[in-house]
């Protein structure tokens, strides 16, 4: 997926003030952090004024270019988790809303783990089982109406499936639960209009103009529900996660 910086600051910027709430819970004994999934770095700004060497890595490069232009005294690459290969060794490696686009968990688990030095902690949040449901369904219901079926990129764990493949990879676990957020969306009745394009972007660049206009109205109106007042609140489940490498 490509991802515009600018678009994503200014109509999504939900994503990392909900991640602050993450930040409490960084550890006063660590010093080295690596961001998975920085984004345009301003939670990696965050933690940087709390004290830590953090260094920020992103697979978008526009991302990656954003957060550099912004916070240029703060190391920032671009480069694929699953990828990823450094000599440095990590005391905490933190991630907000990043591991759903993942579906390959049990490999990232063991980049994890191998980043991390021993004892060194995994703190992250992402999407849970039956996130943004309800936006899904209707989505792929008015998809299946012009002949297009739609796949679920994402990865939602319940908290049993995730449990089990944090043991398996090797993880102590100290915090995980997951629990409902409702999360306003900005731009007013254009909100999950902006929020689709945004996250439904590859399946809706694969339709012509007129069919993307279609399914967006649609979906809008299949989800009246989600409407409140004067905006537009979307479904979010979260799960978070803090564990040990042992």
């Amino acid at each position: 997926m490509k991802w515009d910086a600018t678009n994503y600051d200014q109509q999504h910027d939900f994503v990392a003030k909900y991640g602050e709430d993450l930040l409490k819970l960084l550890p006063d004994d660590a010093d080295t952090v690596l961001d998975i999934g920085c984004g345009t770095g301003i939670l990696t700004q965050e933690i940087a004024t709390m004290g830590y060497l953090v260094k920020g890595i992103d697979a978008s490069s526009t991302m990656v270019a954003s957060a550099q232009k912004k916070f240029p005294t703060i190391d920032f690459c671009q480069a694929d988790i699953l990828e990823f290969s450094t000599a440095s060794h990590y005391d905490l490696l933190f991630s907000n809303a990043v591991f759903h686009w993942i579906p390959q968990q049990n490999r990232l688990l063991q980049v994890c783990h191998h980043l991390l030095k021993d004892n060194g902690l995994l703190i992250c949040e992402f999407g849970a089982k039956n996130n943004i449901i309800q936006i899904q369904t209707a989505f792929a219901q008015v998809l299946n109406t012009i002949g297009k079926d739609y796949h679920s990129p994402f990865f939602f764990p319940s908290d049993e499936e995730y449990r089990k493949q944090l043991k398996e990879a090797d993880f102590e676990i100290i915090r995980l639960f997951s629990y409902s957020r409702p999360t306003p969306l900005k731009g007013g009745k254009n909100g999950l209009k902006n929020w689709l394009q945004q996250f439904f972007a590859t399946e809706l660049n694969e339709l012509t103009t007129a069919q993307q206009a279609k399914v967006l109205q649609r979906t809008e109106e299949k989800l009246d529900s989600l409407w409140k007042k004067d905006h537009w609140e979307a479904d979010y489940r979260r799960i978070q996660v803090v564990a040990r490498k042992i």
